[in-house]
């Protein structure tokens, strides 16, 4: 009997302690669950304030990109969900976006860049799931500012970027993914060997990368080109292939290929793929003996086409591997190696087959089966487990949330009042006031400072900011009407925007009558609204270096919002870098410039 009590009392205490742990599960899961829901509350009020229910995927949107008019449907700027770029055009922040005088949206960024970002979009709206995209592209003096773009947007998340010292480019990096993905590579990066850090040495490459599958070497020469090679199979002496009189071995790699991604430090971008799929030369493991570091590729005599030797880069490309399209990569050349990295390229990551769920207290024949207190145990871990990696989630939900009210606010939010429209000898752009104050030495600083700022407002004030007595003062004003009517105006209360929008049904429901009044106010009106677009402010320099220096101070506003990294100094083309150099040193005198020119 009081072996039964001291059991039964057991058996309760573990039920207390098993209720304990339950009810605090519970609790857990509730506390979750009314954080998501606060959230979920908190985005739908959102959106009510600031959004616009009534959006839809065919919805035209007209951007005004720095100057730069850009169209296209709602549903292609949406397409990369979760993204800064979908968040700007989805429809939840439609009242918050600064417009232009015209209504368009207004981003204060590089016209040119921003619509190689829309055409990129365009055609991956109508290719399929499958197919490998080449990332948006353009020339190698705006590479830096699509960059800075695509990371604004949040675009780069879309490919991983590789720890490299060479490859800075997201563009570069995302061309790297594209084609490793073709080899059926997942593109996760895991650094094996960099010369600046192990050694230049043949030895250390082979002792750091040797017996490693799925490798890619990426090589800089000091004369600026970044080239490398893929290959599948490991490097090292694994005892099989085409054996040489030196013992070296020569091997089979799947989905092999040489690369460039510059020359001469301009982006020149192309993938030599292995001429016969299975050859038997695409790799060469070298005896010891021989002394090489890597080796891609046999010429007729087993010569490598590509292949490093302690700190130099030796290519003739063009029998195992198709030739390279450019001259300093085509025929024999000899390069001085500046940085050479290896990387362990990822598998595919695949998803696990959905097994059919079932009770968990059911057999593998479906048999109910009782629970075991280990059983019980693994389920109470697996849900804490499940509950910690809610609680992340919901911890990454709040946060994007807080960046994207963020980004918003800082970036496209605004009045149109804000927006400074620039005739640059011919050339519009357009820009924020604050992009043109953000180094305060500068000419242009001073020029667009608050104080003449205000003094230009307030001569040139836009009419849709018009009072119903300025609007009824320059009716008044208006030769041949009479004075009756501006009363009418007045007593109507029309504002600057309704005047703006009044027709002949519109004139008539506030009490104009003549038919010769409604057409001569109609015409007034019209006058006015052209003569009130936006006060256009004439730069009369090279619209190339004005244009270099804007993109400069827009990526630098930016980077003080912390919204986005510090930019890099403009890239500028050797023929006109004299003038650019003088028209900055205008605009920032003095040691100001050298904010700039470096």
């Amino acid at each position: 009997m009081e072996e039964l009590e001291r059991a039964t009392k057991r058996l309760k205490t573990a039920r207390d302690e098993l209720d304990a742990k339950l009810h605090k599960i519970d609790d857990e899961e509730k506390r979750l669950k009314d954080r998501m829901k606060q959230l979920e509350e908190k985005k739908t009020e959102c959106a009510a304030t600031n959004g616009d229910v009534d959006v839809s995927d065919d919805d035209l949107i007209e951007i005004n990109a720095g100057g730069k008019i850009i169209a296209a449907k709602r549903g292609v700027l949406c397409q990369l969900k979760g993204t800064k770029l979908e968040a700007l055009f989805s429809g939840r922040w439609e009242q918050k976006l600064q417009r232009d005088s015209s209504g368009r949206i207004f981003l204060d960024v590089n016209g040119d860049c921003f619509q190689a970002i829309v055409d990129w979009l365009n055609v991956r709206a109508i290719s399929s799931d499958d197919e490998s995209l080449q990332p948006p592209t353009v020339d190698a003096e705006n590479e830096d500012i699509l960059r800075h773009q695509m990371e604004l947007f949040e675009m780069n998340g879309q490919f991983q970027l590789p720890d490299s010292n060479i490859i800075k480019s997201n563009i570069d990096a995302t061309t790297l993914h594209n084609w490793l993905s073709e080899e059926g590579c997942g593109g996760g990066f895991e650094l094996l060997y960099r010369s600046s850090r192990d050694g230049i040495e043949n030895a250390t490459f082979h002792s750091k990368c040797d017996n490693k599958s799925r490798t890619i070497a990426i090589i800089q020469t000091t004369e600026g080109h970044v080239l490398g090679g893929y290959t599948s199979t490991p490097w090292g002496n694994t005892g099989f292939g085409v054996f040489d009189s030196r013992g070296s071995s020569w091997r089979t790699s799947k989905g092999a290929f040489l690369f460039s991604s510059s020359v001469s430090g301009i982006s020149s971008r192309a993938k030599m793929k292995l001429v016969d799929a299975e050859s038997k030369y695409a790799i060469c493991h070298c005896h010891t003996n021989c002394g090489y570091g890597l080796r891609f590729g046999s010429r007729g005599d087993l010569t490598s086409e590509f292949y490093t030797d302690n700190g130099s880069v030796y290519i003739n490309i063009g029998e195992t591997y198709d030739r390279a399209p450019f001259e300093e990569l085509d025929g024999y050349h000899k390069y001085q190696i500046k940085e050479m990295e290896v990387f362990q390229v990822s598998d595919e990551v695949r998803v696990p087959t959905r097994q059919k769920s079932r009770s968990p207290d059911a057999s593998e024949d479906g048999e109910e089966r009782n629970t075991s207190p280990a059983e019980i145990s693994d389920a109470i871990d697996s849900k804490w487990t499940a509950l910690k990696d809610l609680d992340a989630e919901i911890i990454s939900l709040e946060n994007s949330f807080t960046d994207e009210e963020k980004f918003i606010s800082l970036f496209v939010g605004g009045s149109t009042s804000d927006i400074v429209t620039l005739n640059v000898s011919g050339t519009v752009m357009a820009t924020k006031r604050e992009t043109l104050l953000v180094i305060d030495e500068s000419m242009l600083a001073q020029q667009f400072d608050d104080t003449k700022w205000t003094e230009q407002g307030c001569k040139n004030m836009r009419v849709s900011e018009w009072t119903s007595e300025e609007v009824a003062k320059w009716v008044k004003k208006i030769s041949n009407i009479q004075e009756d009517v501006s009363n009418l105006f007045q007593e109507n209360d029309i504002n600057g925007a309704e005047l703006l929008a009044l027709n002949e049904f519109g004139l008539e429901k506030i009490g104009v009558k003549r038919a010769g009044t409604i057409c001569l106010l109609l015409k007034e009106i019209k006058q006015l609204e052209k003569a009130s677009q936006d006060v256009v402010t004439l730069i009369e320099h090279s619209p190339y270096c004005f244009g270099k220096i804007l993109d400069f101070l827009r990526m630098k506003q930016v980077s003080s919002l912390e919204l986005c990294e510090a930019p890099a100094l403009p890239s500028v083309c050797e023929h006109k870098r004299d003038m650019f150099e003088k028209v900055v040193k205008y605009y920032f005198p003095g040691e100001s410039s050298k904010r700039i020119l470096g």
